[in-house]
C-alpha cells in the first residue's frame, strides 16, 4: 500500500504495520490510521504518520531517553481497549514538540502514546500524574539518540 507523507515523500507500506487508533489521538478523532516509520537509522525518533493525511505527522520519541524514572500504571478501561495481555507487548512513546533548535524542543511525558505491538492497537492516554509535564524540554543525552 501506498501513503504519501510529510518528511519523505511517498513510500509504500506494509498493512500489517498499520497502527490503529479506535478514537484518534485528541484533536485529531478521525484520524484512525497511522504507521511508524524511521527518522533516520538507529535513531530514538520515529514518525507517526497518519495513513490517510499527507500533512500529519509526529516525531515520537521513548520517553525512557528523556528520563530515566518515567513508569505509570494503565487504568484497566486502556488494557482492556488496547486488549493488552501482557506488560511484554506493550511499547510506550512520547510526542516531541519541536522548536527553533533540538536543544529547545520539548516531549510531552504527560499524554504517551501506549501501543499494544502484537494487535498493532494504539491509544494516547492522558496520566493523572503531576509529576510528568506535557512540555518537558529534551535532556542532552536524548538530544543525542
Amino acid at each position: 500500500m501506498k501513503i504519501k507523507t510529510a518528511y519523505i515523500g511517498e513510500i509504500e507500506i506494509d498493512p500489517l504495520e498499520i497502527l490503529i487508533f479506535e478514537h484518534g489521538i485528541p484533536g485529531f478523532e478521525d484520524e484512525t490510521s497511522f504507521v511508524l516509520l524511521p527518522l533516520e537509522e538507529k535513531s530514538i525518533y520515529q514518525i507517526l504518520q497518519s495513513t490517510k493525511t499527507e500533512n500529519l505527522a509526529f516525531i515520537l520519541t521513548t520517553p525512557y531517553a528523556v528520563i530515566s524514572n518515567y513508569n505509570f500504571d494503565l487504568d484497566e478501561a486502556t488494557v482492556k481497549a488496547l486488549e493488552i495481555n501482557s506488560e511484554s507487548e506493550v511499547a510506550v512513546f512520547s510526542i516531541v514538540s519541536l522548536k527553533d533548535t533540538l536543544a529547545n524542543s520539548t516531549v510531552n511525558l504527560k499524554a504517551p502514546i501506549v501501543l499494544n505491538t502484537t494487535n498493532k492497537k494504539a491509544k494516547q492516554v492522558i496520566l493523572d500524574n503531576e509529576e510528568f509535564a506535557i512540555r518537558h524540554k529534551l535532556s542532552l543525552e536524548s538530544i543525542k539518540g
